[in-house]
């Protein structure tokens, strides 16, 4: 199976999502990472990957600006963590899928 450019392109996005999925419980309320992971994220959904619903990505970024800016309680915390997390594997699966599955 040869592999194009935009399904390594995929494989490398599907690889910093576990990544940040991996650490996100470990990193800090007010780390930076998982807004440039974001950043990436929505620049590479509006060039080349068009398979990966906006939606998704719009609310993990969402969720990391509420962590971020830290004025909510640990409960709330929590609960933005745990949709994040939805949005990772969601991410993490669509790539997958068009890599693999394509």
């Amino acid at each position: 199976m040869k592999l194009g450019d935009l399904q390594v392109l995929a494989l490398a996005c599907a690889a910093i999502s576990t990544w940040l999925f991996s650490i996100r419980g470990k990193l800090p309320s007010e780390s930076n990472w998982p807004l440039f992971y974001y950043l990436g994220m929505v620049f590479y959904q509006k060039t080349g990957g068009r398979f990966i619903e906006a939606n998704f990505i719009y609310a993990g970024v969402v969720c990391a600006m509420m962590i971020r800016f830290e004025f909510l309680s640990t409960g709330f915390i929590k609960v933005f963590r745990f949709i994040e997390a939805i949005c990772l594997v969601y991410v993490v699966w669509r790539c997958m899928d068009y890599v693999f599955f394509r």
